[in-house]
């Protein structure tokens, strides 16, 4: 599978920003033994990623449209700062692609090693079947540029898997996770942070109360059973928080909610990488600060024209007005006309000729908690279609 131009211009950033944030890391853990060793001195561990974004910026690396837009930190559920960026990518310009291999260079570059564990986040289960049957496929492109980084040791897992620590320390594990599985507050969810006789090696025995004392005061939001006999619980969230994983976020504009950013971090990552072709900055609210997305690259619709991504005409309808629900009648109308001559095509060339028209419908809100009657939310839509006899 070829590297396009624009993909390897992407990939080019990303190893800047690897190279970048290496030395600040190992300087920041250095400065952090010190203020261990002696809390007199009164050291300020810095934040190296921010520091190594500086180090971008000043190169002239970032993109120019976000040159005003200040770097927002990240912290894990312990309180360590977290890499996170950003890579814009417009649907269709191979954003799994620039995934698998933003993976390879993040494991080799910038962590030094070729196992480890990726929780793998898509947004929905069409993504989460394609994504899992391209992984767990050998032949694959984006199965194989995982091989090439893990030396042929890559275990694709779903939620339900059995895990062991041996595993993690011999294979790269890459777990792929729905985002409604990993809110925190959903019955799913809390299914990850209950015992499982199935997830093995990562804490002491149940009977080695010192060790499960020492475990809680090492990573303080593990899930345990405190008080006079402290034990950590078996459970699959415990095991990603001790391990530290790199989160790989497909359309990480959907996880932009406190709720859905809470959980991501408490699962302690040690990098996150964002891929989305709408970024979105959370304003702050009450007493919770703004969150800017870490904007490392911008590939415009041009570049993907460029290496002809855009294979067919875009024949555009302006409309004059706000009204949506004219443009969605108007839209779903010439859906319709475009499904009844699919099926008089395909009813004449079989099943070489099979065509799937499908409208796209893209709203201003979808979260339950965002739906204020100003904005155009996704709920607001369904009920229009329903409606509608859709």
């Amino acid at each position: 599978m070829r590297t396009l131009d624009y993909q390897a211009r992407v990939l080019d950033t990303l190893d800047a920003w690897l190279d970048a944030l290496k030395p600040e890391k190992a300087r920041a853990d250095k400065i952090a033994a010190m203020a261990a060793a002696d809390p007199d001195l009164g050291l300020e561990v810095p934040d190296f990623t921010a520091r190594a974004w500086e180090a971008l910026k000043g190169a002239g690396r970032l993109p120019a449209s976000r040159a005003n837009v200040p770097f927002s930190p990240r912290r894990d559920g312990v309180g360590r700062a977290v890499p996170n960026v950003t890579l814009k990518v417009p649907t269709g310009g191979g954003k799994t692609w620039l995934a698998v291999n933003g993976v390879s260079r993040i494991m080799g570059r910038y962590l030094g090693k070729n196992t480890g564990f990726v929780l793998w986040i898509v947004p929905n289960e069409a993504i989460y079947s394609q994504t899992l049957k391209a992984l767990k496929n050998r032949q694959h492109p984006y199965r194989q540029a995982l091989d090439r980084a893990a030396a042929g040791r890559v275990k694709v897992m779903e939620k339900g898997d059995r895990l062991d620590a041996r595993d993690v320390d011999a294979n790269l594990c890459v777990m792929i996770l729905m985002l409604q599985s990993a809110n925190r507050q959903t019955q799913e969810a809390l299914r990850m942070f209950k015992d499982r006789g199935d997830v093995h090696g990562f804490f002491a025995p149940e009977g080695d109360q010192a060790a499960h004392a020492r475990e809680l005061a090492a990573v303080p939001n593990l899930d345990g059973y405190q008080g006079m006999f402290p034990m950590v619980k078996d459970s699959l969230g415990n095991a990603l928080r001790k391990i530290r994983p790199v989160v790989v976020m497909d359309e990480g504009q959907k996880a932009t909610s406190e709720l859905a950013h809470d959980t991501l971090y408490g699962f302690n990552p040690i990098f996150v990488l964002e891929l989305t072709a709408t970024p979105k900055d959370v304003a702050a609210k009450g007493t919770k600060p703004g969150r800017a997305a870490n904007l490392l690259v911008e590939v415009t619709g041009r570049e993907l024209h460029a290496e002809d991504m855009i294979k067919m005409p875009l024949n555009l309808d302006p409309r004059q007005g706000t009204d949506w629900r004219g443009t969605l009648t108007a839209s779903l109308s010439r859906l319709n006309t475009l499904d009844t001559e699919a099926r008089a095509y395909g009813a004449d060339r079989g099943a070489l000729g099979y065509i799937r028209p499908i409208m796209l419908v893209q709203v201003e809100r979808t979260g339950k908690d965002q739906r204020d009657g100003q904005h155009i939310h996704a709920d607001d839509v369904k009920e229009w279609l329903l409606a509608a006899g859709e």
